[in-house]
């Protein structure tokens, strides 16, 4: 017997893209700060990614980002777990990307 709860998909965090128009953020093309947006609503600012480092030291090595978010007005900001880089205009886990290499 099957159990009924095998077929929901586990829990999605939220995808945040840069508010600016950036595909990928590199060691020779990266902003030490970057807005950043729910993709969801991407007109609406949310936070703010920090450049940390790079994956590398090539100009073709991605900058390496920490999430601040912002959780609503007047609220404190909240600095997501892990890292992550800008690779086809959204923020990824740095590890996961990682991965994936």
């Amino acid at each position: 017997m099957k159990d009924s709860h095998s077929n929901q998909s586990p829990f999605q965090p939220p995808t945040y893209v840069p508010s600016v128009g950036i595909i990928r953020a590199t060691l020779r093309f990266s902003s030490n700060r970057v807005p950043i947006s729910l993709s969801s609503n991407p007109e609406q600012i949310c936070g703010e990614a920090r450049r940390i480092g790079y994956t590398g030291t090539q100009d073709h090595d991605l900058a390496i980002y920490r999430l601040k978010i912002r959780l609503g007005q007047g609220h404190p900001t909240v600095t997501l777990p892990g890292l992550y880089i800008i690779e086809g205009g959204i923020f990824q886990e740095y590890e996961q990307w990682q991965q994936k290499q």
